[in-house]
């Protein structure tokens, strides 16, 4: 694994979730609409065809069977994220689900720690009690809204989306250490779709041409952030990467607001703000890296 020093990874990684922020918007129009388990299939069945032609296009030889075995744990780790976070987004305001989900880089930080033994300030773990104060007051938001009932199972799924996309993102980087960005993308992708695809044939329902145009945008989308992503996390710190992920909380907020007329309640900005400083507080206390 690079650390490299320069810039480069950080705004790679910017890029990666502006990419994402769209394809979030696209799934929230599909989730509302279709059940969950086609929604997730719709989503990685356009991911894995994308992915596949580029690999096809670019890459050098077929993966090897280690990196099989190393793509398809990933994979399980890849649809437990998807199936939280389209669960969030169609039963909370996309802003709040995704201000939820702010607590992924400082559980990237965590287990950044456990698994690549990478170093985390004693602040961070600070941070982390503050990020949840964040939360704490979302959900007391949530429960005083009088625009929309108390979900509770849209809160834990935002928050297990959280840990499994911090999983995801630190599994990714251990990955890049022996397997090519296309690989990582394209093998993600056609794994997540091959697993879910039983169960969202069980599931089907008839889609409207709109909607397929929508599953394409959003396959497009999808694989370039995560092309992005990859790249940006084979080359730079875990912890240090995290802070481009609030930049989804502007995206949630325009699109929240313009497509889907939702306006972030003072509960949702007050929480977002205790997750946002926390986790910048426990980044720019990490230990920089070391120049590649």
């Amino acid at each position: 694994m690079r650390n490299e020093a320069s810039l480069r990874p950080i705004l790679m990684s910017g890029l990666g979730v502006t990419f994402l922020a769209f394809l979030d918007t696209g799934m929230k129009v599909i989730s509302t609409t279709y059940p969950l388990m086609q929604a997730i299939t719709m989503r990685y069945g356009a991911g894995a065809v994308i992915a596949l032609a580029i690999y096809l296009l670019f890459a050098k030889g077929w993966p090897s069977p280690a990196a099989f075995r190393r793509n398809a744990l990933r994979a399980v780790v890849v649809l437990a994220t998807a199936a939280c976070f389209f669960t969030a987004i169609s039963r909370l305001p996309l802003v709040e689900a995704i201000t939820l989900t702010f607590l992924a880089p400082l559980l990237m930080a965590l287990l950044g720690r456990i698994i690549l033994k990478e170093p985390i300030a004693v602040r961070a773990l600070v941070a982390i009690l503050v990020g949840f104060a964040g939360v704490l007051v979302i959900a007391r938001g949530q429960e005083a809204s009088q625009a929309h009932a108390f979900d509770v199972i849209g809160l834990l799924a935002a928050l297990g989306c959280a840990f499994f996309y911090a999983l995801s993102m630190v599994l990714m980087r251990q990955q890049s250490s022996q397997d090519s960005t296309l690989t990582i993308v394209m093998l993600s992708n056609c794994f997540a779709f091959l697993f879910v695809l039983p169960a969202g044939v069980w599931q089907w329902q008839p889609v409207k041409f709109e909607h397929w145009a929508i599953t394409a945008t959003v396959g497009l989308f999808g694989t370039f952030g995560h092309l992005c992503l990859a790249w940006a996390y084979a080359r730079g710190h875990a912890a240090r990467l995290g802070i481009m992920e609030y930049t989804a909380f502007v995206w949630a907020m325009i699109f929240g607001y313009y497509l889907f007329a939702e306006v972030p309640t003072n509960w949702t900005l007050a929480g977002a703000t205790l997750i946002m400083a926390a986790c910048l507080f426990a980044t720019f206390s990490a230990p920089r890296a070391r120049p590649a």
